[in-house]
């Protein structure tokens, strides 16, 4: 997909290839150049799919077969193997088929003319990777040096800070090779910090040493969201299961996300998501998913001014004033030493406050005092 949204341009072999497959102008018409070229590079994936897919098809039933079966006709296997792969074949066409069709659909909605419509994905120049990783606003290093804030010394932090504008990639002649240095000198200094169990330095310099190595960073262009114009179904449209479920007409409109044509693009072999756009964002994240470098540093929270009082302090004052009651009456002889003074069912059902003005004396007003105000 990358390659073409760069290249944005049609080849002649890329139309050949197209209309090998059955892909011809009915289908291509009026799509913009980068989805062109996109559907001819999946179209030599299916092609190379299906020259290697029998040979596959045939190891994996031989394998399962001779656990059951003694005779086995390797001709029959071999002639079944390419059977199915050319099933496969012809699904993988018409599911990319279906996919520039709703991709369309979704495009013409969102621009008017499809033709118009950006390429979902772009690489990020050097100038924008050392904005994102080293100096822009909100970048790595940026976030790095808030978190880490309220866990080093201030002269230890400004020391660090003036480096980092010394290690700036950006007046190199090979800026993403000076900024992987810059980002691998960043990685020893953090390591060199001692650590704590609230200032994880070690972890942070692992992550710095990650985006060091990243090859590409890509952005994605979100295009509009757009809902359908409405569509009624009937009972009559569904299947008998459902028919009696409602009565009359159902209104339903169908809403694509911003995401929804990259989704529908990357997921073209697939036409039973009904949100390709939640399956983009759950497998970009590929195998390694890079957390939040601010995650390896301890929130710092400011004490509260404010006194909360809620049904557990209330709880905590009544069972304390049990308690000193309690030793009132040991220490004037009022109740017998080892007694602990268990409350009787009456009690425990007028709740403890009233068991302590029983035990105290104490004015009911007070207790309601207490119990509301906290005072």
């Amino acid at each position: 997909m990358l390659e073409a949204c760069e290249l944005n341009s049609v080849s002649e072999e890329d139309y050949l290839e197209l209309g090998r497959a059955g892909l011809g102008s009915c289908l291509l018409g009026g799509l913009p150049d980068w989805l062109v070229a996109y559907s001819a590079r999946v179209v030599r994936f299916i092609n190379f799919e299906r020259t290697k897919l029998p040979e596959q098809i045939l190891r994996h039933n031989l394998e399962e077969k001779r656990k059951y079966c003694i005779e086995i006709s390797l001709d029959a296997e071999r002639n079944d193997a390419e059977i199915q792969a050319e099933g496969v074949y012809n699904q993988r066409l018409q599911n990319l088929a279906i996919t520039l069709d709703k991709v369309r659909y979704v495009m013409r909605c969102v621009f008017g003319d499809p033709k118009k419509a950006p390429p979902p994905i772009e690489r990020l120049s050097p100038e924008e990777a050392v904005s994102f990783l080293w100096k822009g606003e909100g970048s790595l290093v940026e976030e790095l040096l808030q978190s880490m804030a309220p866990h080093v010394e201030d002269e230890t932090l400004n020391d660090l800070r003036s480096k980092i504008q010394v290690h700036d990639p950006s007046w190199s002649d090979n800026i993403l090779k000076e900024l992987q240095k810059s980002l691998l000198w960043l990685r020893d200094e953090v390591r060199n910090l001692p650590c704590t169990y609230k200032c994880r330095h070690d972890a942070a310099a692992d992550l710095i040493h990650i985006y060091a190595y990243t090859k590409c960073f890509i952005r994605v262009r979100e295009y509009k969201a757009v809902t359908s114009p409405p569509v009624y179904i009937s009972p009559l449209d569904l299947s008998p299961k459902y028919s009696d479920k409602f009565t009359g007409l159902q209104e339903y409109c169908k809403t694509y996300g911003e995401n929804y044509c990259l989704g529908q693009l990357v997921f073209w072999y697939n036409q039973t998501s009904v949100d390709p756009d939640s399956s983009l964002f759950r497998a970009s994240r590929g195998c390694l998913s890079l957390p939040d470098i601010g995650c390896f540093y301890a929130k710092v929270q400011k004490p509260s001014r404010h006194r909360v009082y809620g049904p557990k302090t209330v709880k905590f004052m009544l069972s304390w004033m049990h308690s000193k009651c309690l030793q009132i009456e040991h220490s004037v002889g009022h109740l017998p030493a080892g007694d602990e003074g268990e409350a009787t069912p009456e009690t425990m059902a007028e709740g403890p406050n009233m068991d302590i003005q029983r035990r105290c004396g104490i004015d009911e007003d007070i207790v309601v005092g207490v119990e509301f105000s906290g005072e």
